[in-house]
């Protein structure tokens, strides 16, 4: 969208400066958030809108049947804060992909970025990985070096581990740390993630999956740092067993 502004008349010139506002779309799914969560995501997101003041960016927030700290009153606060967020309450937890296909399914700016609610890897992150699709990319996936694996709990730790290798050795994934919280898509992107299907966390491998499978894609990967105050959550036995059985569904179609 062009906004021309009239500049002061000079020698009987008038001079009009065109300047392009780009529009961006953020998509955030949030399940169970800690409390004062509201105000850390309003400055997170304030603080963005000052790195990238020529761009135009609309907060999508997908609430994923939280049961504790997002109430209609969270929610109010929120559009306090941030007036022009779109709001996706969904009353039942369907999982973080199924989450972040509804805020991407609803999105119409021409670049989108998905993150965690709690902006793990900071805005500067989410300014790169948008920064890399003005330059031809059509996905742009965040990728976490060791300093990442040294922050995990234990177990975590283990599995982080073992899930590289197997996207890296097994999928052969274009991007072996495919499980990073940050991705960023074009239109051509969105609509390959508009076609996966699974709910839970790999829903991100079966993303990188298919996109590496489609050779007309141009597929960029930005190095992340994780925030010193980020908070790790360990996995249930439960999710293990769904997640390698949505691996084995990705290794067949293959």
């Amino acid at each position: 969208m062009f906004e021309p502004t009239t500049l002061p008349v000079m020698n009987n010139l008038t001079i009009t400066d065109t300047r392009v506002t780009q529009k961006m779309d953020l998509v955030v799914p949030c399940c169970n958030p800690p409390e004062g969560w509201v105000l850390q995501m309003a400055s997170d997101y304030h603080q963005l809108c000052q790195l990238m003041p020529d761009t135009v960016i609309r907060l999508i927030l997908v609430n994923d049947g939280s049961v504790r700290n997002v109430t209609p009153l969270h929610l109010q606060q929120l559009r306090a804060h941030i007036p022009d967020v779109r709001i996706i309450d969904h009353p039942v937890n369907r999982g973080k992909g199924y989450a972040v296909r509804l805020g991407v399914a609803v999105a119409d700016a021409p670049y989108l970025v998905c993150t965690d609610f709690d902006f793990p890897f900071g805005v500067e992150a989410v300014k790169l990985a948008y920064e890399q699709l003005l330059r031809g990319s059509d996905i742009v996936a965040g990728t976490r070096g060791d300093q990442y694996v040294k922050l995990l709990p234990p177990t975590r730790k283990i599995i982080t581990r073992v899930n590289r290798l197997m996207n890296r050795y097994l999928l052969q994934l274009p991007v072996a740390d495919a499980q990073a919280g940050l991705k960023a898509f074009n239109s051509r992107g969105r609509c390959e993630f508009l076609s996966t299907n699974i709910n839970g966390f790999l829903y991100d491998s079966e993303f990188v999956s298919r996109a590496g499978r489609n050779k007309t894609l141009n597929i960029r990967t930005i190095p992340i740092v994780c925030r010193p105050d980020i908070r790790f959550s360990e996995f249930k036995s439960t999710t293990l067993v769904r997640e390698f059985f949505n691996f084995m569904g990705i290794l067949i179609k293959r």
